[in-house]
């Protein structure tokens, strides 16, 4: 269950990143990954709302996932496809010279905070 270690990579990552906005709350928390990471979303996202139970910065903070699909590009005739099963053979032409175009992304897009205000007095 890999899913647990990058769980508690994306709060380190989203807790420094709030300390350094100033945050008083994180609300959400937006990421984008790609098929070929096999991460089961739902693992993810259990993992996600238990270590964020355990800090008050990061409680109730939901996880937001944009799922992308593993495609490639058929360097021989030009067409898009699926990658499916990890098998970038071009379903057009047979080539397997192929480049892949997405789904190895995972990237932390955003986060919505509450931010701390500073009054003058």
């Amino acid at each position: 269950m890999h899913e647990l270690s990058i769980a508690q990579s994306i709060v380190d990552a989203v807790e420094t990143r709030a300390s350094e906005c100033q945050a008083t709350k994180v609300k959400s928390v937006r990421l984008r990954i790609g098929e070929a990471n096999c991460i089961v979303t739902d693992s993810l996202t259990f993992c996600f709302e238990m270590l964020t139970s355990l800090e008050p910065l990061l409680s109730g903070a939901h996880l937001l996932i944009d799922f992308v699909p593993h495609q490639a590009w058929c360097d021989h005739c030009a067409s898009e496809f699926p990658v499916q099963n990890f098998v970038a053979q071009c379903p057009t032409c047979a080539e397997w010279s192929n480049t892949i175009v997405s789904g190895t992304e995972f990237q932390i897009l955003e986060m919505e905070i509450d931010a701390a205000t500073n009054v003058a007095t």
